[in-house]
């Protein structure tokens, strides 16, 4: 069963701050004509419960980021305006926030304020979330994330179920390989600790993860991964 979130409503505290960011950078740069996508946990707030707080709502911009810092320090919305004490909005590269592949095929997109708006499907936000750098001595996922997995599911029937985590899981294949430098690899960390701590389900990287991938990407008409070996091992019996 296919899960739609709510679209966001722009009346929450997060909604606001961002209405006046975006009113200030239209104002500012009227030509602008980027994308802003909004992340973290500000669309949880936006879509869900608007009781879900968090210190920033953070916005990945793809170019312009430095002006548009100064604009939200100079609308008193930056990490030291004087909204500060509810939410500072943070602007974000690119490289912060890795959702599935996919992730634009289901997103909410609106205009505001003259301003092109990506809200990520919450699928795609827990996602992300699972890419956090560990720390030292963390034994699971951190009990914001571990909040912000169960408030989604409390107020979506259960949604991600389990098979649409692993289904996302399976789309972000290449980031459960190993790190060049033998470092640990913090997303499949996390990725088990979230499959573990909220689902009861031990992954399976084979099961899980490699075979489903190996299937998408198969040709139409080509044998599944394996299937010659398999045959070989039939005919030596």
């Amino acid at each position: 069963m296919s899960w739609t979130p709510p679209p966001p409503r722009w009346d929450t505290l997060a909604g606001k701050v961002l209405d006046s960011f975006f009113a200030a950078v239209h104002q500012a740069m009227p030509t602008y004509d980027q994308p802003l996508t909004i992340f973290g946990s500000a669309p949880i707030q936006l879509c869900l419960d608007e009781a879900f707080a968090s210190a920033d709502v953070d916005i990945m911009v793809l170019e312009g980021g430095e002006k548009l810092r100064r604009i939200a320090a100079e609308a008193g919305l930056g990490r030291a305006g004087n909204v500060r004490s509810a939410f500072g909005v943070q602007i974000c590269p690119p490289l912060l926030f890795n959702p599935t592949p996919h992730y634009l095929q289901r997103a909410h997109t609106e205009v505001r304020q003259g301003l092109t708006i990506i809200v990520p499907h919450l699928r795609d936000i827990l996602i992300a979330k699972l890419h956090r750098s560990c720390v030292e001595g963390q034994d699971g996922l951190i009990p914001k994330d571990r909040r912000a997995f169960h408030r989604v599911r409390e107020l979506s029937d259960g949604h991600p179920s389990l098979p649409e985590l692993l289904q996302d899981l399976a789309n972000c294949e290449s980031s459960f390989r190993p790190r060049h430098d033998g470092g640990l690899n913090s997303f499949r960390f996390n990725a088990e600790a979230a499959l573990l701590e909220i689902y009861g389900h031990r992954l399976d990287l084979k099961r899980d993860i490699l075979d489903p991938a190996s299937m998408s990407t198969q040709p139409p008409g080509q044998p599944s991964p394996g299937f010659i070996a398999e045959q070989i091992e039939r005919l030596e019996k």
